[in-house]
């Protein structure tokens, strides 16, 4: 299984072994910058992840990859400086995407730093993580869905998470990837089994983090319920893994 997004660096030690044990053996974490007073903070995150938290997770059988961006909600004032050191991060084997990115609210500054990440992620073909908020998600996703157009970014390589039924029709006419957010909140697995035929194309994950309240096993406990209620193997092995291995490609 794969869980492909989650902010482990905001997780507890004891988190990746449970999910190891449930039967994740790949995470992607995603940059937050919580509190983030300048550009430096996301560069000793990300910093952090490639080295504790990727031996953490090694040392429990899971293979963590990195996704790198500014997340909307902690945009620093100097954060063009650090654009072109995020792009550098890039090259290394085990940064996978731009995330966690896109918009939050109707703040003019959080759509410039989208597009700018989307000019990257063009130009490095590589994918992206969107963010979608709690209030106003329409709305917002339509404004994310037009920034990515404008700049060109192949649909194939976008990612809106956090879907829900509000928004997921215009996430398949658009060609996105859901991603498909077990959380207090978001969805549950029940909410996953009675829209099975919608969220087929999705990708679970967990979003945990300690800045609300999150289970660290719920990508697992949707497997299993799932799993109980006889729905097709495939369809489990897609949301589980098979889209994430498409929509991200090398890991």
């Amino acid at each position: 299984m794969i869980d492909s997004h989650t902010h482990i660096q905001l997780a507890s030690y004891q988190d990746l072994e449970n999910m190891a044990m449930a039967g994740i053996d790949k995470v992607v974490t995603c940059t937050v910058g919580s509190g983030a007073s300048s550009y430096q903070t996301y560069m000793d995150e990300i910093s952090n992840l490639l080295n504790v938290y990727r031996r953490n997770a090694k040392e429990n059988g899971i293979d963590l990859y990195i996704a790198v961006g500014i997340h909307p909600a902690n945009i620093p004032q100097d954060w063009k400086k650090g654009l072109s050191l995020i792009e550098e991060y890039l090259s290394n084997e085990s940064v996978v995407a731009l995330g966690e990115v896109g918009i939050n609210s109707d703040r003019r500054i959080e759509e410039d730093v989208f597009i700018e990440i989307i000019k990257i992620a063009k130009k490095h073909d590589k994918p992206i993580i969107v963010h979608t908020p709690f209030k106003n998600r329409l709305e917002i996703v339509k404004k994310e869905s037009n920034a990515i157009e404008r700049v060109g970014l192949n649909p194939e390589l976008v990612a809106i998470d956090h879907a829900n039924l509000d928004i997921i029709s215009l996430i398949k006419d658009k060609n996105y990837y859901p991603g498909l957010t077990i959380k207090e909140g978001r969805l549950t697995p029940m909410d996953v089994l009675n829209n099975i035929d919608k969220f087929e194309i999705g990708m679970l994950n967990s979003d945990v983090a300690n800045l609300s309240p999150s289970d660290a096993l719920s990508v697992p406990k949707t497997v299993k319920l799932l799993r109980t209620k006889n729905v097709d193997r495939k369809t489990i092995e897609n949301i589980s893994e098979k889209n994430a291995l498409r929509f991200l490609g090398k890991i």
